[in-house]
Order: C-alpha cells, then sequence, then structure tokens
C-alpha cells in the first residue's frame, strides 16, 4: 500500500493498513477533569481520601484515593464513581411523600491506614467532614418538608446529573426552627474540617 492510498484511508484501516496502533490500546481521548477538588487540613501519613454512602454507622466506602503526606486537597475523577447512579432510589420524605427523581447521596471522609492493610478499620477514621453531599439526581427535582427533631424546614433543590449539594442551616431570630436547605452548585470544591457541636445540623 502506497502512502497516498494510505492517508485517504479511514483512521481505523489506516491503524490496521499502515502498521499503526494506539498508545496502550486505548481507543478515543481520555475523560475530561470532573472539577472536582477536596480541600483538606495537611493530611498525615497513610491517607486517604473517601466517599462513603450516606448513612453514619451503615456508611460503605464506594471510593477512595492515596493521599500525599502534608497534602491539602486532592482532585478526584468523577467518572471514578458515575457508575454508582445505577444505585440511585426515590426517597420517601418525612410526611409521606416519595420523590420523582432517583436520589443518591454521598460523603466526604478520611482515614489514616495506621495498620497498613488498605481497609479503614476502627479508629482510623481521621476528624475531617462536611455536610456538602455528592449528589446524583436523575432529574431536576425540588422538595419542601419538615423534621421534628431538631425542629426544621428543609430544602431541597437537586440538577439532574451529579452535582455538589451545597449545604446551609441556620436559625432565624426569634425562632425554634431551623431553616435548612441543600442545593445543587456545580461540582466545585468540597471543603473538609473539624467536626463541632454548631457543625452537627
Amino acid at each position: 500500500m502506497n502512502r497516498a492510498a494510505c492517508l485517504l484511508l479511514p483512521l481505523a484501516l489506516i491503524l490496521a493498513g499502515c502498521g499503526q496502533s494506539a498508545p496502550g490500546g486505548i481507543v478515543g481521548p481520555p475523560p475530561l477533569p470532573s472539577g472536582v477538588t477536596v480541600k483538606f487540613a495537611p493530611a498525615p501519613a497513610g491517607s486517604y481520601l473517601a466517599l462513603l454512602t450516606d448513612e453514619d454507622e451503615a456508611s460503605e466506602v464506594v471510593y477512595q484515593q492515596r493521599v500525599d503526606t502534608g497534602a491539602t486537597s486532592a482532585a478526584p475523577n468523577l467518572n471514578d464513581w458515575a457508575k454508582l447512579s445505577e444505585r440511585a432510589a426515590a426517597l420517601t420524605l418525612p410526611g409521606g411523600e416519595t420523590t420523582k427523581a432517583r436520589l443518591l447521596f454521598l460523603k466526604w471522609g478520611m482515614w489514616q491506614d495506621k495498620n497498613g492493610n488498605g481497609e479503614p478499620d476502627a479508629g482510623e477514621w481521621l476528624d475531617r467532614m462536611t455536610h456538602d453531599r455528592v449528589v446524583y439526581a436523575s432529574q431536576d427535582m425540588q422538595a419542601r418538608f419538615t423534621t421534628e427533631s431538631p425542629k426544621m424546614r428543609q430544602f431541597w433543590s437537586f440538577t439532574q446529573g451529579w452535582s455538589r449539594a451545597e449545604h446551609y442551616v441556620y436559625l432565624p431570630a426569634g425562632s425554634d426552627t431551623y431553616i435548612r436547605e441543600s442545593k445543587s452548585t456545580g461540582y466545585g470544591v468540597y471543603e473538609l474540617h473539624e467536626d463541632t457541636p454548631i457543625t452537627s445540623m
């Protein structure tokens, strides 16, 4: 096959007929960066950034990455956990309403592998948290509902797909009922901080 004929062939045939191959067998461009950044206090040796299901004692680590000693941020790639959207489900809210959108909430945490087994064990979780969540919604959605303990009026507003659910809570002057909002704000920046009573809502 002469060079002119080779140049006229489609790319797939060029790779086969002209003896060229994609580096490492990769076809197509690599995934684009997802724009996610997680910031935290300097990481001790052996630290991992972890993404967990949004329960308490039953939380499951669904993604993690090693963090360099002394690092203060990481840039995880959304593509590494995007398929978890398959776990999204409609939720029943206080008051009995069921969301039309299927939802999945995930939360960030950090742990230190003190025993070197590569898994988070009791006593290895670091005091790093945020109430902002990684959220998946199968469609745009809004919801309003009230909880009794503590007394709180809540508002959710999420866009379709993956996003950062920014958390905001405050107590209006002269009221005994908190206002809590959780809204999609794109991917953006998550900032992990120490857990304190004032951030426990």
